[in-house]
């Protein structure tokens, strides 16, 4: 079922008339404002709070309203904690490093993986699976295990921390650095500790003797995102260009993009490379109730759609080509395209967005269906945000905001070329600026409705309050970090701007997100440090 919201009575007044005619229906049409048109995946926790995206079509948007900082906020940080072992009842110190990704559990508390921090002569990062209380930043519940250390320098690194679930019964559902899925339930203590994890599943997915063997050439594989279909398989992600499913049942079935074949031998790109993945993976309701759900995997040089069989076995429905690039932009992790795909509806049409790696970078929409009618194309639409500026990368999934008339859609990017490391926003650096809002009506009609050239946004996930109209942000200038909201209209349209800190390692959010709390009052943001509460002054 779809979830329509709409945000006032006059609203509904001016979506009835222009959709089922009227004297005033004419007016409706130049209407831009914002609604809730998303599916509920039903493997998923409620929507906009189930992974770092919001929803399974990774919109980045939340339907309730988030707040106006019309003076200095107040600021709480949770990085450092104490707190009785839930497995031995024994204190414990814990430093949470950074939470990249985050979900509210039934209560409202924060449900998170902690990337951890390890000292000089460490051998891996203490990572940690945490609920943290949304009133008074205490731990709740806490979950421990190890990722090696894949550098010798030692610098801090969040791979797999961020592209967790929570499933329909609040469970986290996680990919671990072994090669393992767990499935973890709140549960707790019997040793007066805090609440621990139990484990309600696990499947060894590319472990030692895991269900995925290595391909002729490949040395290890790294298990990478995780979401829901909706007939209950989790579909997963390595990132050597793998895509696989597991059921209900707990089968798993895998499909090698790069051999998709199964001949044993891995097909090269035509510039020799391979495809990866280095993003996350959206999920809708498929084209009809019985049909199954389509996922879309975006890899280093492909768009695709794939669907699973009804023993849960993966197949490409369709693939589209987009422009991979000659090389790795400053501010992005990977080849290709930095952004996760995003699902949206035009009318009863799905689409699916994402920025490509193009010298002047595109933002390109493609119609979602398996079937397309006669005389459409694949690609629906493409536009420039930034214009012929080559200094431009998207290392974070697209905002998708559907519009009231159901006609069109507004798409975000943001500009984080120039966030090579840490060091590039360290005391005054900042990074190249840019924010776009671009305007997609349904006859395919993409234009670029109004550009922010001078707030530079390094790393930023990015999210937007649709009954405010407010996109949220987290920008960086030489007199340091600031929780910034752009009217969502005209992003020239700064409504407020709020300093959080000088330019130190401690404020850097690094490619954490920015989440809303459902109370309208606070923003929860990830730092290298751990979790940082950002809220109205009482």
């Amino acid at each position: 079922m779809k979830i329509l919201r709409l945000q006032s009575a006059m609203l509904i007044g001016m979506l009835v008339m222009s959709l089922f005619g009227g004297s005033d229906a004419s007016a409706t049409e130049d209407y831009t404002g914002h609604i809730y048109y998303v599916w509920q995946n039903p493997f998923l926790s409620p929507n906009p709070a189930n992974n770092v995206h919001c929803d399974s079509y990774l919109t980045d948007s939340y339907p309730f309203e988030g707040p106006v900082f019309t003076a200095q906020p107040q600021i709480s940080k949770v990085f450092t904690a104490l707190i009785r072992d839930p497995d031995t009842g024994k204190l414990r110190f814990i430093k949470l490093g950074e939470c990249a990704a985050h979900a509210f559990d039934a209560q409202g508390n924060i449900q998170t993986i902690s990337a951890g921090l390890a000292g000089p002569n460490a051998t891996a990062f203490e990572r940690s699976v945490v609920t943290i209380d949304r009133d008074t930043l205490q731990i709740l519940a806490f979950y421990s295990f190890q990722k090696p250390i894949d550098n010798p320098s030692g610098k801090v690194d969040f791979g797999g921390a961020g592209y967790f679930y929570q499933d329909d019964q609040y469970r986290m559902v996680i990919a671990l650095p072994n090669g393992h899925v767990q499935i973890l339930r709140r549960t707790p203590s019997a040793v007066g500790g805090v609440d621990g994890y139990a484990v309600d599943a696990d499947y060894n997915i590319s472990g030692t003797d895991g269900a995925v063997p290595l391909p002729n050439g490949v040395d290890s594989l790294d298990l990478y995102a995780l979401v829901p279909d909706k007939a209950g398989n989790i579909w997963f992600t390595i990132a050597q260009g793998i895509v696989g499913t597991i059921t209900p049942g707990g089968v798993i079935h895998w499909l090698n993009l790069n051999d998709p074949g199964n001949t044993g031998q891995q097909q090269p790109q035509y510039d020799g490379g391979f495809e990866a993945i280095a993003n996350s993976h959206c999920v809708d309701e498929g084209d009809s109730d019985s049909g199954s759900s389509g996922v879309y995997i975006l890899t280093t040089y492909h768009l695709y759609r794939l669907g699973a069989a009804a023993d849960g076995t993966p197949g490409i429905d369709w693939s589209a080509a987009y422009d991979h690039g000659t090389a790795v932009k400053s501010g992005q992790v990977s080849f290709g395209s930095g952004t996760s795909p995003t699902l949206f509806h035009i009318g009863d049409r799905r689409f699916v967005t994402i920025a490509d790696n193009a010298e002047f970078m595109h933002v390109n929409v493609y119609r979602a269906e398996t079937n397309l009618q006669p005389g459409e194309q694949r690609l629906f639409a493409q536009t420039t945000p930034f214009g012929q500026n080559a200094a431009v990368s998207d290392e974070n999934s697209l905002i998708v905001a559907g519009c009231s008339d159901l006609k069109s859609v507004d798409i975000y990017a943001e500009n984080n070329y120039g966030n090579d490391d840490v060091s590039s926003t360290l005391g005054t650096a900042v990074t190249q600026p840019g924010f776009a809002r671009m305007h997609l009506e349904s006859d395919g009609t993409f234009t670029v409705a109004s550009v922010n050239t001078t707030i530079a946004v390094p790393s930023l996930v990015s999210k937007i309050s649709l009954s405010s109209n407010i996109v949220y942000t987290y920008n960086k200038t030489p007199y340091g970090w600031f929780l910034t909201g752009l009217d969502a209209s005209d992003l020239t349209d700064v409504r407020f701007s709020s300093r959080i800190g000088p330019g130190t390692l401690g404020n850097n959010n690094f490619y954490a997100a920015l989440s809303l709390d459902a109370d309208g009052k606070t923003v929860w943001l990830g730092t290298l440090f751990g979790l940082m509460r950002i809220q109205q002054a009482q």
